[in-house]
């Protein structure tokens, strides 16, 4: 059992490692393509990191709202996602594991997407944490 306002930073440090963890998949591919095309994969970067990064500010204050309005002190650390966040998390890291081991997407792809979500992801888990002593937007 952990202090509600501890669940945010169990959440925002899961949502650092999976970003990282993304982040880092795609710079491994954005090095391994040809490197012509970086310039159109940095601006695929910037849109998904811009897009991606303002969908997770929007589901992080649901995310942190949602903890913090538990109605115990103490609660298990199961309770950091509700059923449909480990939902999305399982149909996320399935569709993106599927995605690279059965080569469904180009190297490109990988390299202009991964990096500008997991850059999002990391950062989002950095507001989470913030959040949990009332210095981040998360809330």
């Amino acid at each position: 059992m952990v202090k509600r306002e501890n669940l945010l930073v169990i959440a925002g440090l899961f949502w650092m490692f999976a970003g990282v963890n993304v982040a880092g998949i795609g710079v491994r591919s954005f090095l391994a393509v040809n490197s012509a095309a970086w310039p159109w994969m940095l601006a695929i970067m910037a849109v998904v990191f811009v897009g991606f990064g303002a969908l997770f500010r929007k589901v992080s204050r649901k995310h942190a709202a949602r903890i913090m309005a538990h109605p115990r002190d103490r609660v298990s650390f199961i309770h950091t996602f509700d059923a449909k966040g480990y939902l999305i998390i399982a149909v996320m890291m399935g569709g993106g594991i599927a995605l690279r081991a059965f080569n469904l997407v180009p190297q490109e792809f990988i390299g202009s997407f991964y990096p500008g979500l997991g850059t999002a992801l990391a950062l989002t888990g950095i507001t989470l944490i913030a959040a949990r002593w009332g210095k981040g937007p998360a809330l």
